[in-house]
């Protein structure tokens, strides 16, 4: 008997559920709201009666007052009609700062960040963003000229890119 009345009432909550009205734009289909009519007769007598434009009216109060997004302009493309050639450049080579003498040195590269002397040996060193350069000079009478050149990591224990290295080294020659 228990089993019945429960299948009865699940029945019935079904057919409500289903038939029940989520929005207030429009009614349940089984129960008619009396005042539909009634309501919809007066508001068509007012609208007649005011001189306010209906159009107008109903799309202020309907509509959000968003503004509508403009069009992006879109960018002309053009092919190209000449090809371009990019001039090479050319490849720096670090053995062009050997035997050259302290004054040339300092025309080519400018003036070093650190120098330190001891007895015949000179020791310019520049620092760049991707390497140290080390310039050794000795001396020779009354005047130094390049010895030996060595590149090293800006980091302890780093890595160093030889290649970026020597490009940083010929922007600053050129």
């Amino acid at each position: 008997m228990n089993y019945i009345l429960i299948k009865i009432i699940f029945g019935i909550c079904i057919v409500i559920s289903i038939n029940a009205c989520h929005t207030f734009e429009h009614q349940n289909i089984f129960i008619q709201n009396k005042y539909k009519n009634s309501n919809q007769e007066l508001l068509d007598k007012e609208d007649k009666n005011s001189k306010i434009n209906n159009k107008k009216s109903k799309k202020d109060i309907e509509m959000a007052p968003i503004e509508t997004p403009k069009k992006i302009e879109e960018v002309q493309k053009l092919a190209l009609q000449k090809n371009v050639k990019v001039p090479k450049s050319k490849k720096f080579n670090i053995k062009k700062i050997l035997n050259l003498d302290e004054l040339k040195l300092i025309e080519m590269l400018g003036k070093s960040d650190f120098i330190k002397e001891e007895g015949k040996l000179k020791n310019y060193q520049y620092y760049f963003e991707e390497c140290f350069l080390d310039v050794f000079l000795l001396r020779k009478d009354d005047n130094y000229i390049v010895n030996y050149i060595e590149t090293r990591p800006t980091k302890l224990n780093g890595a160093i890119d030889i290649n970026e290295c020597l490009k940083e080294i010929n922007n600053i020659m050129n």
